[in-house]
């Protein structure tokens, strides 16, 4: 037994609590004692760090590991720590279309619409966000971009992580290292103009645990992220491709309501086979694997600022040319009458005089 201010302690014949196997009675003992009282995980020392021109004020703490071994035993290779390092991929994300996006404006002929682009980033990086294209004036919430985004990235296999490298303040030397979860963040707005862009949903898909997509807009509900049956989750490092719909959903009232659907290719490659198979942002050269041809838009799929003629030929004329017809032509015969009635009097004075 080992006898401690807090507890004493008696080895058990078999412990859960011991990760590794001991080479005798009395490491194990003494482990089993630090697990149990909470002093330590493990063979690990943690020392406070002061400084002797601040007294008293802690100045950070030491992690260490420590091994004893008796002085005439032969001592083990050591442990290698050195940090995993990360391998460098390539995240390619093409948006094709959206589907049943909600319909967030009205437009001048009172009609329901939305100007739809979508916008991705990974985990930590917002500000190294990308958008589509804007599809203006959807009026059945289908929206076509044919949009590829390039996103290159540190992943840890072994511990499922990213690294990040951030400053923390402006005026450290070096970056802080982070780790973070793989995570795709899958934003659908609405352009405005004159005041700040709607979301109308998002979503946000762990790389290492992608929900199945369905193959059709018909198919594609809440489902995808609720029923880990239909849909299990899948590590696209291992899949390496992943094309499908995925639902958007807006729950800032505290339930998910679904917004939209998005036809997504993901697909994650390592810097060789990106050499092997180059491929550029949006639609810009190298556009290969795959080419990615504009999209098929409506014709009134437009930005009305920029085209106020195309605005009264697609949306006025078209609709109101036999009304504008009649009005030119009610319009002139007015003119002409009151022309009449003006000139009438004196072509009569004239006349009579003349006579």
């Amino acid at each position: 037994a080992v006898v401690s201010t807090q507890s004493t302690g008696q080895l058990n014949e078999t412990t859960d609590t011991v990760p590794i196997k001991p080479a005798s009675e009395r490491n194990q003992l003494a482990l089993q004692v630090l697990h149990e009282s909470g002093v330590t995980p493990e063979h690990i020392e943690t020392r406070t760090l002061y400084n002797d021109d601040c007294p008293g004020i802690p100045q950070g703490k030491l992690h260490m590991w420590i091994d004893i071994f008796p002085y005439n035993d032969s001592i083990p290779a050591p442990i290698v720590i050195n940090p995993r390092e990360p391998q460098k991929y390539v995240l390619r994300c093409i948006i094709y279309n959206t589907e049943d996006v909600i319909l967030d404006e009205t437009n001048l002929l009172g009609e329901q619409m939305s100007d739809i682009y979508v916008r991705t980033y990974l985990e930590g990086r917002k500000k190294d966000r990308q958008e589509t294209d804007v599809h203006y004036r959807s009026l059945t919430g289908e929206g076509n971009f044919n949009w590829r985004m390039v996103y290159p990235l540190d992943f840890i296999i072994q511990e499922n992580k990213m690294i990040q490298k951030k400053k923390g303040k402006f005026w450290h030397i070096e970056k802080t290292v982070m780790k973070v979860d793989p995570i795709l963040h899958l934003e659908v707005f609405d352009k405005d103009v004159l005041s700040r862009d709607d979301k109308l949903g998002w979503a946000q898909l762990d790389l290492t645990r992608v929900p199945a997509p369905t193959k059709t807009a018909k198919e594609c509900t809440l489902d995808v992220y609720e029923n880990e049956d239909r849909h299990p989750r899948m590590s696209l490092f291992e899949k390496k491709k992943i094309l499908g719909f995925w639902p958007v959903y807006d729950d800032s009232l505290g339930t998910r309501e679904l917004t939209g659907k998005v036809e997504m290719e993901l697909e994650i490659l390592t810097e060789e086979e990106v050499a092997e198979r180059p491929a550029g942002k949006a639609r810009e050269e190298p556009n290969s694997n795959p080419t990615l041809e504009p999209p098929n838009r409506p014709e009134t799929s437009f930005n009305w600022f920029t085209n106020p003629w195309k605005v009264f030929k697609i949306l006025i004329w078209r609709r109101y040319k036999w009304h504008l017809i009649i009005g030119l032509i009610i319009i002139l015969l007015i003119i002409f009458v009151v022309l009449m009635a003006y000139t009438a009097p004196e072509a009569i004075n004239q006349a009579i005089y003349s006579g």
